[in-house]
């Protein structure tokens, strides 16, 4: 497998039987001629990368480029401020749509202190942080439509948030207490409503457990992760250090066509599959990674039986170690790192080469 997997990777990196110069022969300024007239076209391919990373690669440039000029045009770089009152329409449709925060008074006093199980605690966490964000754009929001009407002095804060607006771009006061995203504004705040809604029937669920987790709607998805090992390691009487958790990918894609409870564990929905793509499996067959379509940069994946094992009991046999990070942007967004399955002839190298991770949300712009 090894000796296939270098010879395969050499044929890519030659272009299709590209020769280099016999070294025997060939001078400094031979080679710097073969360069010049007749190295191959710069593609992915030369580099192992699926064609997809050019079109990625594209697409973030034109992003940036678009977002340059429209930052041109407005208050950046020193440009001549936003009129702040054609933010007016913007931030009253944002102030209508945003919901009432989450009584937290009114949840706490319908539990038991047996009641407060990992799940109920993380679900507290997540609402906690929620209003705070509820507050802070709502308080903003307000501030700024008393300053339009004249009844504030307009501050700084207030330009930058009206410029933001009117930008469609997510404020840097709200980003503070946000949680990590590429989306614009409009595509945000839609996220925001969701994402409150999921904490409204979550916190009202009877056993603290809704019947499958929108994973990508929370905060802090590790600490969700985290919970359903402690629940493990309380239920076996194990400690906690000793587990780790193990996923399998159901053929379901819709979490509402799935009506029972999972035998262990969570279900949890809501992935991304960036740099390859998922090849569903049949019947009770679990599927497996595969590689990526073309045109198709994130793939959706099925509904996914989080649950944990013992250390000792984890086997990665078959399985890529496949990172899993917040947002397409990777980096300091990482949470965890899961077991997909591969198909048998596939080496996990193939997959580290093609950079092939989870990712929590689709940046739709």
């Amino acid at each position: 497998m090894t000796a296939a997997l270098t010879c395969e990777g050499a044929k890519r990196m030659c272009s299709q039987g590209f020769r280099s110069p016999d070294p025997a022969k060939s001078e400094y300024s031979t080679y710097a001629k073969v360069i010049e007239d007749k190295f191959p076209q710069e593609a992915p391919e030369l580099f192992s990368l699926h064609p997809n990373a050019e079109i990625g690669y594209l697409t973030n440039q034109g992003f940036s480029i678009f977002k340059t000029v429209q930052g041109i045009s407005g208050s950046d770089a020193g440009a001549v401020a936003m009129d702040i009152s054609a933010s007016k329409d913007i931030l009253t449709q944002y102030l209508e749509e945003l919901p009432t925060d989450l009584d937290m008074m009114e949840i706490r006093s319908r539990l038991r202190d047996e009641d407060y199980t990992p799940y109920v605690i993380a679900s507290l966490q997540e609402s906690d942080r929620m209003n705070l964000l509820l507050q802070r754009i709502r308080g903003s929001l307000q501030e700024l439509e008393l300053g339009i009407g004249g009844q504030l002095n307009v501050t700084e804060g207030m330009e930058k948030l009206a410029d933001a607006l009117q930008l469609n771009r997510v404020a840097e006061m709200w980003r503070e207490l946000a949680y990590p995203s590429l989306k614009p504004l409009g595509m945000w705040f839609a996220d925001l409503l969701k994402r409150a809604d999921q904490l409204v029937h979550w916190t009202g669920a009877q056993n603290g457990l809704l019947l499958s987790t929108w994973i990508s709607g929370l905060f802090n998805p590790m600490a969700f992760l985290t919970a359903v090992m402690q629940v493990t390691a309380r239920d076996r009487a194990m400690p906690l250090d000793f587990m780790t958790n193990r996923v399998t990918f159901l053929n379901i894609m819709d979490p509402a066509d799935y009506l029972g409870a999972p035998a262990t564990g969570v279900y949890v929905h809501g992935l991304f599959l960036e740099g390859a793509s998922w090849e569903e499996g049949k019947g009770d067959e679990e599927g497996y990674i595969t590689a990526s379509k073309m045109k198709e940069l994130h793939t959706q994946m099925p509904v996914v039986n989080v649950f944990s094992v013992l250390g000792e009991e984890m086997s990665w046999e078959g399985m890529y170690r496949c990172p899993v990070f917040m947002t397409a942007e990777r980096g300091a967004t990482y949470v965890t790192m899961v077991n997909v399955h591969m198909d048998r002839d596939d080496d996990e190298r193939v997959w580290v080469l093609a950079g092939a991770a989870l990712v929590l949300t689709d940046d739709g712009r």
